[in-house]
């Protein structure tokens, strides 16, 4: 298995589970819309699916204020990080809708080269302690034929908690481009403590750490 042992992470929104402030609600409002691909309001533009909402403001946001500017470019190739569960026919995957809306702001190339091969629990559904662990990522995760020639390749998901399947994506993915810089980017992370909460557009970017005796990782911020 591959060593990496951090994995450099971006994140544009955040959402506290336990705030009931009329932030944390709202940004409750769009973990769902994104995790459903459901339609938001913006003032600045029309309704939009929650894909096409995360990257037009990802894009603003890069412009303005630049903090996660170089995770993006034409070359970048994003690939979505898998759901828990085998893909099926139809099914929404809301990682590479959101990778195939940041493709259409020129913020990479979205090329889905994981595939689920063997289902995992569900994180939001289960007690922490059954959750899948980093290792549990690896071993059902393999990567697809491919054809890349770029060597920067960003993952992207939808939310990130604690980081477990994007380090394991990671893992797998450094087997087979061992030379690659690989990074990763969530449209939202879980904000735990609430006195550390903001409001819903706050991005970041941080560490994901893995903690070997534990198997699991640790995400700064």
């Amino acid at each position: 298995m591959a060593t990496l042992s951090e994995l450099e992470f971006g994140s544009l929104f955040s959402y506290c589970p336990g705030s009931t402030s009329q932030k944390g609600v709202l940004a409750k409002q769009i973990m769902n819309a994104i995790k459903n691909e459901l339609f938001i309001q913006h003032p600045q533009f029309e309704e939009l699916p929650a894909s096409e909402f995360t990257a037009k403001i990802l894009k603003m946001t890069i412009d303005k204020r630049g903090i996660l500017t170089d995770f993006f470019s034409e070359e970048i190739i994003l690939i979505p990080t898998p759901r828990s569960s085998l893909i099926r026919k139809d099914a929404l995957w809301p990682s590479l809708q959101i990778a195939k809306a940041m493709e259409q702001e020129g913020l990479g190339t979205t090329k889905p080269l994981l595939k689920r091969i063997k289902p995992v629990p569900k994180s939001s559904m289960v007690p922490p302690e059954s959750r899948p662990h980093p290792t549990d990522h690896y071993e059902s995760i393999e990567v697809k034929k491919h054809g890349l020639l770029s060597q920067k390749l960003l993952l992207v998901d939808d939310i990130v908690t604690r980081g477990h399947t994007f380090l394991g994506a990671a893992w797998r993915l450094q087997e087979v481009f061992p030379h690659a810089a690989i990074r990763a980017f969530a449209a939202m992370r879980t904000v735990s403590n609430e006195s550390e909460f903001k409001d819903f557009t706050d991005p970041v970017r941080g560490r994901i750490m893995y903690r070997p005796e534990y198997d699991d990782c640790l995400r700064r911020p």
